[in-house]
């Protein structure tokens, strides 16, 4: 009389662990998958932010493009020889870069490169060096910027200093139609082989600015 055998067999050990395992790559590749698409979320969002507050501070630096205060400026109001010229053409846009010259906004560090002082009733003058306003008179600083890519970054070149503002750009293209202007920007995150595109139209508020 044979007894009955008992318990797990070989076999049956070999079988669970085969499953474990096959169940553990299954786990890890499901958690793989999750994890890189939570990364690509990630960049994603950042590059869209990005892209977000860099157009944003363009269109409102050439909303400001040609604002020279209170008064239209006659040929005789400039003090500083180099200033008729860039305000005779506030916005000039080549490939890859625009030049912008109006009222200067907050946030930038450095003195302005004009300033306009007037009364804004009857006389205005421009001048090179920073004043401030006092009593009747009122002074308008006004700066020249350049937007340009270069090597992939996006940067905001000033008077007294060169910021980047962003990377990873694969084109900026800008255009003047009538009396806005067309920017498109393109990124492209080499790492994750991601790219977007962002565009933008701003009007001209001061197009008698224009030469």
């Amino acid at each position: 009389m044979t007894r009955r055998q008992t318990g797990v067999g070989l076999t049956e050990t070999m079988l669970a662990l085969a499953l474990g395992l096959m169940l553990l790559a299954a786990a890890s590749q499901v958690f793989g998958s999750a994890y890189q698409a939570w990364r690509l979320q990630g960049v994603t969002a950042r590059m869209q932010d990005d892209a977000r507050l860099v157009l944003q501070r363009m269109a409102e630096d050439i909303r400001m493009a040609g604002m020279f205060g209170c008064l239209r400026l006659e040929p005789e109001d400039f003090r500083v020889s180099d200033a008729a010229q860039a305000f005779a053409n506030p916005i000039q846009i080549t490939p890859g870069n625009i030049i912008l010259v109006g009222a200067a906004l907050p946030g930038l560090s450095g003195p302005s490169d004009w300033t306009v002082l007037s009364d804004c009733r009857s006389w205005a003058h421009v001048v090179g060096s920073q004043h401030v306003s006092a009593g009747d008179l009122f002074a308008l600083p006004v700066r020249r910027l350049v937007y340009q890519l270069r090597d992939g970054s996006l940067l905001l070149l000033t008077k007294t200093q060169n910021a980047r503002l962003i990377d990873n750009v694969r084109a900026l293209e800008l255009s003047r139609v009538g009396q806005r202007v067309d920017i498109r920007l393109t990124l492209y995150d080499r790492q994750h082989q991601l790219e977007q595109h962002h565009q933008i139209s701003v009007a001209v508020r001061n197009p008698q600015g224009d030469a």
